[in-house]
This record gives structure tokens, sequence and C-alpha cells, in this order.
């Protein structure tokens, strides 16, 4: 099989800023978002021998009309008008550098393109290793370090070119929140979203209960994981409700929101992945997309924040998809695997689960009612 690697260099131009936190008696570090991180990556790619396995997609720049398809046209006319000053403030948490509209403009043009090319069957599946981020973008407005919905404008790209249905699973430790508000009354695009409990935008927007509206509802399936959840955790939600679901919605192409900040090292977070955890679901994703929509698979890079550890979290992702083994070391599956509870799944952490296996079961089946 042959998978796609986007990528530009400018990428890693793309400056987020430094942002204090209140009550700002200390001098800002850098920022979490940093661009060492996703060039580490990056750069192990490239020495573990894994990158020159892939086929390299060149991104394009998204349109002005493209954008219109997710946000608002307020929002956009925004964006252009702060860019051409010294920075630009997309929303809370998010803000950048003067010029970062255009990377954010490539990064969601490498996510499409990378439709694009899975759709042509020139490659199986692709990786977008894109930044900024875009998965707190909401229609109006950006938030956490993202700009523009990569993978809400990917879902709504492959719709153009003849996908009727459209699957967003999102592994970020942080909840998806924007394709939850953009798609919430959509019926033709379903969104799952595998997040740390109470790492959401705003209060109670990620629990379980929001299911979507209208002609959507069932189409949003939320699993709020306490905090200490690890591989084995994980492999659950996969197996018991991302599988089913998907199965359920039967999708014509499968995008995912891959966030390493799941990984048992990340200052972001509270969980406890390994690389071997992210392998399992990379794997499982690809199979899913290869039973259900031809392998029609896309994956949007997310966050990730710790600069030693995250590079070799999404090799395994890398790996997964691609069915390629770059027989690198991963140093950071030995101590990780050493975590008690990375391979238990804990009482508290059974409860959401069951919740969320439960609500992918009895509403998916039909194509959604009015609440």
């Amino acid at each position: 099989m042959a998978t796609g690697l986007v990528f530009d260099e400018s990428y890693f131009w793309y400056d987020s800023l430094n942002q204090p936190f209140p009550p700002f008696l200390v001098q800002p570090g850098a920022n979490y978002d940093r661009p060492e991180i996703k060039r580490r990556f990056y750069n192990l790619l490239q020495q573990s021998g894994l990158a020159e396995q892939l086929v390299s997609i060149k991104p394009r720049r998204a349109t002005d009309d493209e954008i219109l398809r997710v946000h608002t046209g307020e929002y956009l006319d925004a964006l252009k008008a702060q860019d051409k000053g010294v920075a630009a403030v997309a929303g809370p948490g998010a803000v950048f550098a003067a010029g970062g509209l255009d990377i954010a403009l490539l990064a969601a043009g490498g996510a499409m393109t990378a439709v694009e090319r899975v759709m042509a069957e020139e490659v199986d599946n692709a990786f977008a290793f894109v930044r900024p981020p875009g998965h707190h973008a909401e229609s109006h407005r950006g938030a956490g370090f993202c700009v523009l919905n990569n993978v809400a404008l990917a879902a709504r790209h492959a719709q153009r070119l003849g996908c009727e249905r459209v699957a967003i699973v999102d592994w970020d430790v942080h909840h998806g929140n924007g394709a939850q508000e953009i798609f919430w009354n959509d019926a033709d695009v379903l969104t799952i979203s595998i997040h740390q409990d109470y790492y959401f935008l705003e209060e109670n927007t990620g629990t379980g209960d929001h299911r979507g509206g209208g002609k959507g509802f069932g189409r949003n399936i939320n699993v709020p994981l306490p905090p200490g959840g690890g591989n084995r955790v994980y492999q659950e939600v996969f197996e018991r409700v991302v599988m089913p679901a998907l199965r359920r919605f039967n999708p014509d192409f499968i995008i995912v929101a891959s966030g390493l900040d799941a990984g048992c090292y990340d200052p972001l977070a509270r969980m406890a992945m390994t690389p071997r955890g992210f392998k399992y679901l990379a794997k499982g994703i690809r199979r899913a997309a290869e039973q259900l929509c031809n392998g029609r698979l896309v994956l949007c890079q997310e966050g990730g924040y710790d600069l030693a550890s995250t590079p070799y979290m999404g090799l395994a992702v890398i790996e997964g998809i691609s069915g390629i083994e770059s027989g690198s070391d991963n140093a950071f599956e030995s101590f990780g695997s050493t975590i008690a509870y990375t391979d238990e799944v804990l009482p508290h952490q059974e409860a959401v689960i069951a919740l969320a296996e439960a609500h992918a079961g009895d509403v998916l089946t039909e194509q959604g009612s009015e609440q």
C-alpha cells in the first residue's frame, strides 16, 4: 500500500506567540505549540528511513470559497484584517504572528490536498503533517492554537468530491469541540471525540450527553475519559465505541484528528498512552477504512507538546497507517510500558466507556431524530 505525506517547510515557520498565563508573575516560557516539536517528528521520519518510503505530497493554499464551506465570512474577514498587523487573534488561546494566516491557509489546503490524492487513488491513505493545528476552531472563531479547522474542511472537501458520508475520529487528548459545533445538525458527518475529561474549551462541552441536534442527533459521540487512561483504555474505546459506530454509519471517507498529546509524557494532559497504543489506533483506523470505505483515510496532525517523546508517538502512527516498520528503537516505549495502569481498565474508566458504547449502539442505526 502507498501512504502519502503532506508537508511543507513553512509549516515550521508558523509562530503562535508566547502567551503568559495569569497572574503574570513569572517570565513566560516557550510556547507549548512551538515548531521544534513537530520539526523533530519530521526529522525522525527522515532519519528512520520511513519518510523516503512515503509518497511526498505538496500542499496548496485553501481558497476563500473553500474556507467558507466551514467558517463564517465575518471570521475570515476578521483574520485577514488583523493579519496585516503585528499579530492576529483568532480566538481564546489562538494568537499568531503576522503572516501566520497564509500558513494556516496552507495547512487547511494541505488537508484538502491529502483528500484529493486519496480520492484520485494516487495513494491509499495520507498523513497531513500540517501546522497550525485546527480541531478547536469553530465556524466563527479559532481557539487553543487553532485557526482553521483542518479536519472539518477536509470532510467538506471529501463531500464535494463525491463522498456523501464522512466520519471524523478525534483522538487528540483535548475535546474536538470544533467539529462538534460545525457538524452539530449534520446527519452526513459523524464526529467522535476521545478526550481527557474536563479538557473542554468551555465548561461541559465535551460530555457524553452532547450527541448532536436536529437531524444530526446521534452523529456526535464524546468519550470523556478520566485521567490516567492508557493503552488498554483506548483499545477498549476503539473496539467498543469507534468501530461499532463506524460500522453503523458506514462512511465513504474517514478523517482523523491525530493529536499525540495523550502520550504519557505530555505536559498538557494526564493520560498514559505509549507509542504502542498509538500504533494500535493507527492500525485500527486503517483497518476500519479498508473494511468500510475502500481504504479512504486521511490523518491530520493536531496536538503533542513534549519535545522528546512526541516524535516517537508520531512515528508509531505513521508505521500504523503505512504498514511499514521503520526498525527504529522506540525508546519512549520502554519507560511508558512500565506504568502499571497503562494496560488496565479501572471501574471508573469502564463506566465512561460503557456509556459511550451505548450511545454508539442505540442511535446510529437511524438517520437521526428531531431533538
